[in-house]
């Protein structure tokens, strides 16, 4: 009978100890189901959809929003020339996160309101900032005052209204949650009472249909609290009945997708954002990790200590904007010109590391010599302009009497060397290799 249950619906059951049974137990079985299917059922759906529709897109907004903050004051203060670019890249996605939340926005009217005027101070934050960002630079010490007030306040009071609709949100979720698990119990009862009065056959049908129903919404309760509390990997297990079970799936694709975007938020803390490549934080992770695998398999890393040559003459050149291009697109050559598993960091300034895992001294000379010969055939343009670039690059390997710390130092002295020579040219470190032949 269980193998059935996997593959007939809670109705068909339902329908089919009805007909068993005599008419009160059958009345009584059919309002236990309708209390499963409208009462407890529709509300678990109910809080699925507006984690999915709501309570998520809403926290988005908030947090963008006070995104938006760092980018204008920033450029205001002078300390951000490119403060203007992040803030239209965070008004973009602003905008797709509302043209999003409003179709679906369905709660009651006074969530639906505040987030109307939360959308208001929205627009008026943004024309303050577009104002601010569009100052000449004589209208800059008069008016920026003025105007970082105004869109500090609009942003605060954008985002003390889309908090109040997180409340709200979190009330129904909550409120649904809670008639789910009252008519629930009140269901069970009606069943309990069916039983009682019914036939062997009848009461074993009801009894086995109820085992398998408490043990699936209660996992559903479960999984629900064990979300609140904060558990991302876990995921509710139901067969059935279907319809539980569909609600169960979108209850693990919607944690699913939390879990990327926390995830997504992690790897910022790990990214250079100019480049996206990682950062130092990272590769000094990452060094630790590779020394415990040097300590436990012997195995041998490669490690290149690349450095732009004149990359402060580019800057006085063509600009900074240009030299963030530069920076941008040597992070793209890196990849191209990289296996899969190699990792590039970029360290510094125009600094950049790259872990080259199981390879020996030749081959890591060779992948700098290539990594060398394709930024100096890339072409490097901002606007019109061609920018010649061109990098130096040391290379040094572990072994059994390195340390982190000496194997840095290692690519660091042969990078500086390759300096001395003249630049655009890979030098070997001392002890992993002959140094200071020009490699062809």
């Amino acid at each position: 009978m269980i193998g059935l249950l996997k593959t007939r619906s809670f109705r068909f059951w339902i329908g089919l100890y009805a007909v068993l049974a005599l008419l009160p137990i059958a009345v009584s079985a059919i309002a236990g189901f309708v209390l499963l299917n409208q009462s407890v059922i529709v509300p678990f759906e109910n809080v699925a959809e507006q984690q999915r529709y709501h309570a998520g897109p809403t926290q988005q907004l908030s947090i963008l929003m006070k995104d938006t903050l760092a980018p204008v004051d920033e450029f205001a203060s002078g300390a951000n020339p490119t403060g203007p670019l992040t803030y239209r890249r965070l008004r973009e996605q602003i905008e797709a996160e509302f043209a999003i939340l409003e179709p679906h926005f369905h709660i009651e009217t006074g969530a639906r309101d505040l987030l109307q005027r939360a959308r208001e101070d929205w627009i008026a934050a943004d024309r303050s900032a577009t104002e601010l960002i569009s100052l000449s630079p004589s209208a800059m010490e008069k008016d920026a005052g003025r105007l970082m007030r105004q869109f500090h306040g609009h942003i605060a009071a954008a985002s003390d209204k889309l908090s109040a609709v997180y409340r709200l949100i979190s009330v129904a979720i909550s409120a649904d949650h809670d008639k789910a698990v009252l008519y629930y119990e009140r269901s069970i009862w009606i069943m309990g009472i069916a039983g009682a009065a019914s036939f062997l056959t009848t009461l074993s049908g009801i009894f086995l249909v109820g085992r398998i129903m408490t043990r699936s919404v209660n996992r559903l309760v479960d999984g629900a609290e064990r979300f609140a509390q904060g558990e991302r990997d876990y995921r509710i297990e139901i067969q059935v009945p279907p319809e539980l079970r569909r609600v169960a799936e979108e209850f693990n694709r919607m944690i699913g997708r939390i879990k990327m975007s926390e995830t997504a938020l992690a790897d910022l803390a790990v990214r250079d954002s100019l480049t996206r490549l990682l950062n130092r934080r990272a590769f000094e992770n990452a060094l630790t990790e590779t020394f415990d695998r040097v300590q436990r398999r012997g195995e041998t890393t490669a490690l290149l200590a690349l450095d732009i040559d004149h990359f402060k003459s580019i800057n006085d050149t063509y600009g900074h904007a240009a030299g963030d291009v530069v920076l941008q697109e040597i992070g793209v050559v890196l990849g191209k010109n990289l296996r899969s598993f190699d990792r590039p960091f970029r360290v510094g300034g125009e600094e950049f590391s790259i872990l080259l895992p199981g390879t020996t001294i030749a081959t890591a000379r060779e992948t700098a010599e290539r990594l060398r010969k394709a930024i100096e055939n890339h072409q490097f343009r901002y606007g019109t302009d061609r920018i010649d670039v061109t990098v130096s690059l040391g290379v040094a390997t572990t072994n059994t009497e390195m340390d982190r710390t000496s194997l840095v130092e290692a690519a660091d002295s042969a990078l500086y060397e390759a300096k001395l020579n003249g630049r655009n040219r890979v030098e070997v470190s001392i002890g992993a290799g002959r140094k200071g032949d020009k490699v062809a």
